[in-house]
């Protein structure tokens, strides 16, 4: 078993979506473990063993217990029967609490797809008569995570003790990002200014609960709360409005 488990269309999308949140849940405990949908094979840059090895290297940055790729093609990703009955197996072979995913409005159709058919596969794996001859498993929720679209979030986590440790994960995919004096086909990713960007984003989302850093997620439905006051945030000032 495991508490959390993260999903990414592609070897880097765990790190740069919701690395923060993977290194907060280990440093509070929590197991955590990772499964890439595709190996990244028809990226523009580096080559199918080299973003396994850089993948290797970001989960050991990032603490998870494991990490596993599903095999399906990059670029191709469909949400069909076998992405949803691949992903209940190993929703019911981990038994997660929680899962971690892209969100199904993404720009990126193996994001989007892959948000889609999580949200499908999180439910049916509860579903003892649906999918693949394994006991049935139904984790509590789906935290959706978006990639370049902005989100208008239903929380935010404060990754701000961990966002070092956040962009080193980022940076194990050292053939996705910019290098100077490169002769690789220029990506977005690989951009000179793409980790700025990335901390931008975190940083719009950390500001929007006092935060240094934050990590924006989408949930569907309501979260259990036993003690509302934990989750609100409060700088303990008392603002005066001007006015007549």
């Amino acid at each position: 078993m495991v508490d959390v488990l993260f999903f990414g269309p592609h070897p880097d999308d765990i790190e740069i979506c919701a690395g923060g949140l993977a290194l907060v849940m280990r440093s509070q405990g929590y197991s955590t473990g990772g499964v890439d949908i595709t190996a990244g094979e028809s990226g523009s840059r580096g080559s199918s063993r080299q973003r396994a090895l850089e993948a290797a290297q970001g989960s050991e940055l990032l603490g998870l217990s494991f990490r596993e790729c599903l095999g399906f093609p990059d670029g191709s990703v469909q949400a069909d029967l076998a992405l949803r009955d691949a992903l209940i197996a190993v929703i019911r072979r981990h038994r997660p609490r929680l899962v971690v995913g892209p969100a199904a409005l993404d720009h990126h159709p193996d994001h989007s797809r892959t948000g889609q058919a999580l949200k499908e596969a999180r439910f049916l794996a509860g579903c003892a008569r649906i999918g693949p001859d394994l006991p049935p498993w139904r984790p509590g929720r789906v935290l959706s995570y978006p990639s370049r679209e902005y989100i208008i979030p239903s929380l935010v986590v404060d990754v701000s003790a961990v966002y070092e440790r956040k962009l080193a994960a980022i940076r194990a995919h050292a053939s996705q990002l910019f290098a100077a004096g490169s002769t690789e086909p220029p990506t977005a990713i690989a951009s000179a200014g793409f980790l700025a960007s990335i901390e931008a984003r975190d940083r719009h989302a950390g500001a929007q609960i006092g935060a240094t850093f934050g990590e924006a997620f989408v949930v569907d439905g309501p979260l259990a709360v036993q003690d509302p006051m934990a989750a609100v945030r409060d700088s303990g000032q008392v603002v005066v409005s001007g006015g007549g």
